[in-house]
């Protein structure tokens, strides 16, 4: 089988622009660990895109180099496979574009089905799904419809934002509101109740009848500039709630059809217990130390889902803590 890894931030899709360097490191990361999981298995052959003005990378994979018309790299890798695992950011609708292209071509899609990563791109709409789940979630609502707030802090972001890009901390209402203003028009910006607790993610692996959790992780999040900053993960570094957590699991997936494969929530862990900020329909940075945390290669447990849809998996996966360090870009 041939499988086409599309990493989008080093593989062509910002041909047009300069590359955040920060961005790029992690995408990195996380091209190599899926692609060194794949090349293990058998009769598996990968394909990626590399942006051009990029240097190669030690993959045992053929590469597709990228100048100009990344959409056209992408269609021309898409017709010579078999299968497509791709990495992109939910923003724009990027993700879940890939996705729907995926599907009309009639490939095997390693990754959530486009309506599912259409709910999962919008944070208002994943946190409304996941409530009538009876998910604990943080109340979200979109700015200039939220209610009154007294003058307490809080989290304003874009609605299809990534990562913690463009997430901002006001003070209270009157700053939330300047701040928006201040801001492009053209995005759709949310505003959730500033919540105390320790930054947390889940990282579970989900076929069509089972939900597998193979990390529990510490997110190492540090406050920078009124925003946030991902420096990196303890990957199942969270040895408590894993029962709970496991749950949360669950409802999500029963909340949000079609999730599959690899996918990441993020939460924090508040004294009355976990809730969840954003689901992740893709490969997130937890992913990098995953199979050196389990002891076991998380791409063939996709390959095997996929390939025995009503194989049920043990629940969850413990492992041991492996630390990813994105500033330096090195598995620990």
């Amino acid at each position: 089988m041939r499988v086409f890894v599309f990493e989008y931030i080093t593989g062509g899709g910002c041909v047009d622009k300069e590359i955040i360097p920060s961005l790029m490191a992690e995408g990195d990361m996380m091209l190599n660990a899926i692609v060194r999981d794949l090349t293990q298995l058998e009769s598996i052959d990968v394909l990626v895109c590399r942006d051009l003005r990029l240097d190669s990378l030690p993959l045992p994979a053929n590469i597709h180099w990228v100048e100009t018309d990344w959409w056209g790299a992408w269609l021309t890798c898409l017709d010579e496979v078999d299968a497509v695992l791709p990495i992109a950011p939910e923003t724009d609708g990027v993700l879940e574009s890939l996705c729907r292209s995926v599907e009309a071509a009639g490939k095997l899609l390693l990754n959530s089905s486009a309506e599912a990563v259409a709910i999962a791109s919008s944070k208002k709409a994943t946190v409304d799904c996941l409530a009538l789940q009876g998910v604990s979630v943080i109340p979200t609502w979109r700015v200039g419809s939220h209610p009154q707030f007294d003058d307490q802090p809080l989290v304003v972001k874009p609605d299809e934002g990534v990562g913690c890009q463009d997430i901002h901390i006001v003070p209270n209402e009157e700053a939330l509101l300047d701040y928006v203003g201040s801001r492009e028009s053209t995005l759709k910006w949310v505003v959730q109740p500033y919540l105390a607790g320790q930054s947390i993610s889940m990282s579970m692996m989900v076929g069509a009848n089972c939900v597998c959790m193979v990390g529990t992780n510490i997110q190492r999040v540090v406050q920078m500039n009124d925003g946030f900053c991902l420096l990196g993960c303890v990957v199942n570094g969270l040895k408590s709630h894993q029962t709970e957590l496991l749950e949360l699991a669950q409802g999500i997936c029963q909340a949000i059809p079609g999730l599959w494969g690899y996918v990441g929530v993020d939460l924090i862990l508040t004294e009355q217990g976990p809730v969840v900020l954003e689901v992740n329909p893709r490969l997130t940075t937890a992913y990098v130390g995953l199979s050196q945390s389990t002891g076991r290669n998380l791409a063939a447990m996709m390959m095997r889902l996929a390939e025995y849809p009503n194989e049920r998996p043990a629940g969850l996966i413990t492992g041991e803590c492996v630390h990813v360090d994105l500033e330096l870009g090195r598995v620990a």
